[in-house]
């Protein structure tokens, strides 16, 4: 291969699988379209060629911008948090219309999610995430100026940035889809758990940064328009998503489907000799058509060409494969389509509860500190979510060592968000059991729960339809979050009384986690089933061979007896 400065190199490739097979060859020059790799070698550390490595580097660089998308989408929610009740009560609205305002982001985000998701697949990422972020910048400018007018108008603008920045939030799918394009089963739950941990970061961590932009003091841009504590967090967000456009524009583009070794092998690099280089040069001259071999190498003759047809057309069935009509698949796997209901429903019920919280989180908060333009509720609740951020980076850790199935940190998960509901089951809620209860929610349950969802999800189903429809599949996961985030927010809304009386919410968020556990039991792995009944008979030949034993013994005893009897 002819590096950047001009040197010959040999790519040597090493097969895990320890064949005898191995072929060898010596080189091949960078501007010919087959590359052939080359000899195994035992020895020395894999490094890879430098298209390897820039290709690596790129991959790295896309996988940040993507993080970004997803960072500044969530922070759409997570930056009003503290100053959302404020600002409804400034455009004359009450809690109820409070729900309204939380519920239109999930509205946006519920149009737009199947929707990108879709168009992740055909139109591929970078157009998807400049055209969602377009929006958001344009969302964001219609946040800032709501404020102007504290009447219907106020209310309907409000209402309409919320419903953009929800739309454009809605690149989540597509987030998910990206990352299981570009990840193996076994490496989904630690990417998901990367991203959720960036998704929880940008919604559960910004409440801090809207607190803090309260802190500026107030100007005008051109009056009567002016940064205040209301309109900060929308100038913040029109500011970044106008900056990561261009970094879209300029730097991301979209993955390419490796052509590289499978994980089987690695590649390794070794500079030849100056004789090597010289002989090399020579072959060049006298086979500019074709790849000189020696011994056991592949060669670009009849058979090794047929070879490389076949793969291209067994790649090709399997991307048809993947290609075909979701319907169709899913009628046809009845397991798979059970699979998706139950996802479904439980990406439901959990954004649901969380969207409770999300709602009622400030206004309580305001209550029980007895001021309603207090703007520090951002650091309570983001606190909280350092906690999360902790416990998904431990998700990450746990999924990578493989130390524990997936379902059971599910279940773990659902099962904390239901003791958590249950502390704030109260007529009279205090600091106490508010405290807990949000802290077992926001900072434990949820990111359990959500990243496994989101993994188990991706990782059932794509054996089942393929890498091809994961847009479409994360769309409608995604859409079903969005709806139970429409839902909740609605119904906690009309039920909250602007009082520390909150029994009849919390019991009504108590049930739909009870309702989450059950329906969570229908995705029992295979082979956690298999091993639960295998302990069950054991235990029951146990008890079965005891009670045999005692039965035996007594049947002794009586004999026994009766011959003492008889003598």
């Amino acid at each position: 291969m002819t590096g950047p400065s001009g040197d010959y190199y040999t790519i040597n490739i090493k097969n895990n699988n320890n064949n005898n097979n191995n072929s060898s060859c010596d080189s091949y020059k960078k501007s010919e379209s087959l590359v052939v790799l080359v000899t195994d070698d035992s020895e020395g550390q894999p490094q890879p060629p430098l298209s390897l490595i820039n290709n690596y580097s790129k991959s790295f660089y896309n996988i940040c911008i993507v993080f970004l998308v997803l960072f500044l989408s969530e922070s759409a929610r997570g930056l009003v948090l503290p100053t959302t009740p404020s600002y409804v009560e400034t455009v004359g609205g009450d809690s109820s219309f409070l729900g309204i305002v939380v519920s239109s982001f999930s509205v946006g985000r519920f149009i737009s999610t199947i929707l990108l998701g879709y168009l992740s697949s055909k139109l591929k990422y970078r157009k998807v995430f400049i055209g969602s972020v377009g929006i958001c910048i344009v969302g964001s400018i219609f946040y800032c100026f709501a404020y102007l007018d504290n009447g219907a108008t106020g209310r309907i603008i409000l209402i309409i940035s919320r419903l953009l920045l929800g739309f454009g939030a809605g690149t989540l799918s597509a987030v998910r889809a990206y990352i299981a394009e570009i990840s193996t089963p076994k490496e989904r739950t630690t990417y998901i758990a990367w991203a959720s941990a960036v998704q929880f970061f940008g919604f559960a961590i910004t409440p801090i940064i809207g607190s803090t932009l309260q802190l500026l003091p107030m100007f005008y841009i051109i009056p009567p328009v002016s940064v205040n504590s209301l309109t900060s967090p929308g100038w913040f967000l029109t500011i970044f998503n106008s900056a990561l456009l261009l970094i879209l524009i300029i730097q991301f583009s979209n993955p390419i489907k490796s052509t590289l070794p499978t994980s089987n092998s690695y590649l390794k690099i070794q500079p030849q000799t100056q004789q090597e280089q010289q002989q090399q040069q020579q072959q060049d001259i006298e086979t500019s058509d074709s790849v000189s071999t020696t011994g056991s190498c592949i060669s670009t003759d009849t058979s090794t060409s047929d070879n490389i047809i076949k793969k291209q057309s067994t790649t090709t069935n399997i991307e048809g494969n993947d290609q075909q009509s979701l319907i169709k698949i899913l009628i046809n796997d009845k397991s798979a389509l059970k699979s998706l209901l139950v996802f479904i429903i439980l990406n439901f019920l959990v954004r649901g509860i969380l969207g409770i919280f999300e709602t009622l989180g400030t206004p309580i908060y305001l209550l029980l500190i007895d001021d309603k333009d207090d703007g520090t509720s951002g650091y309570y609740f983001g606190g909280m979510g350092v906690v999360g951020i902790i416990i998904l980076l431990g998700i990450s850790y746990i999924s990578k060592k493989e130390l524990i199935n997936d379902f059971w940190i599910l279940i773990t998960g659902i099962a904390i968000i239901i003791i958590g509901c249950g502390v704030c089951i109260t007529s009279d809620l205090g600091w106490v059991r508010f405290t807990i209860g949000s802290l077992l929610i926001w900072g434990f349950g949820y990111p359990l729960a959500q990243t496994v969802i989101v993994s188990m999800f991706s990782k059932t189903l794509s054996s089942s339809v393929g890498k091809a429809s994961q847009g479409t599949l994360m769309g409608v996961i995604g859409m079903a979050g969005s709806l139970g985030r429409i839902v909740g927010p609605l119904i906690s809304g009309m039920m909250f009384t602007d009082t520390v009386d909150c029994f009849y919410v919390f019991l009504f968020s108590t049930c739909l986690a009870v309702v989450t556990f059950v329906i969570s039991i229908l995705i029992l792995p295979k082979e956690i089933l298999d091993s639960i009944n295998s302990l069950f008979f054991e235990k029951l030949y146990k008890v079965k061979s005891f009670i045999n034993r005692k039965v035996n013994n007594v049947n002794f005893v009586n004999l026994n007896e009766n011959v003492d009897d008889l003598i």
